[in-house]
């Protein structure tokens, strides 16, 4: 029985790129993370992964982690969606980056309770109890999110800004 191999591919910031438009998306959200990074005064780097989660976690399209101090995209779960609305989650991940910095926020813990998740943290001072959705840091998040993605359309062409990113199927040779 033959062994099949995976056809090796360019690895581009943290991933595997599959596709020219892998490499597209990897390069532009990369223009786009410097140049918000830049015009809100923050000084984090971008990685990309391609994590396939079940479970409560498993949309997860970005996050900001501070304790490496990196914002983070996720492939796998931005499938099927345009490099404008990827923008606006690389916007919604460095405004959690901006709100460490300010000491807005220092991140939050979960508590299982009987109904499920509670989250509890502190916002510019305040105790948070609550769920995620409404947890002011989320909030503030996506009030932001759409704006600091515009910010970078005039960065990239229509056509670039409309390109949806491929689901990726697995190939062998």
């Amino acid at each position: 029985m033959a062994t099949k191999k995976r056809i090796r591919k360019d690895r581009v910031n943290g991933i595997y790129a599959y596709s020219d438009i892998d490499k597209m998306f990897a390069n532009n959200l990369q223009i786009a993370h410097e140049y918000i990074c830049d015009q809100i005064g923050v000084d984090v780097p971008l990685l990309y992964e391609r994590k396939h989660i079940y479970g409560p976690a498993a949309r997860y399209m970005g996050c900001y982690k501070p304790s490496d101090t990196l914002c983070v995209f996720n492939f796998s779960a931005n499938y099927g969606q345009t490099l404008s609305r990827a923008l606006e989650t690389i916007g919604h991940e460095l405004r959690h980056a901006l709100q460490f910095q300010e000491g807005w926020f220092s991140g939050h813990t979960e508590h299982r309770q009987r109904w499920g998740k509670e989250l509890r943290g502190d916002w510019k001072g305040e105790e948070y109890k609550g769920d995620y959705l409404n947890a002011p840091w989320e909030i503030d998040a996506r009030a932001f999110q759409q704006h600091y993605g515009q910010i970078t359309h005039h960065l990239f062409t229509k056509e670039e800004l409309n390109t949806v990113l491929p689901v990726y199927e697995a190939k062998y040779k």
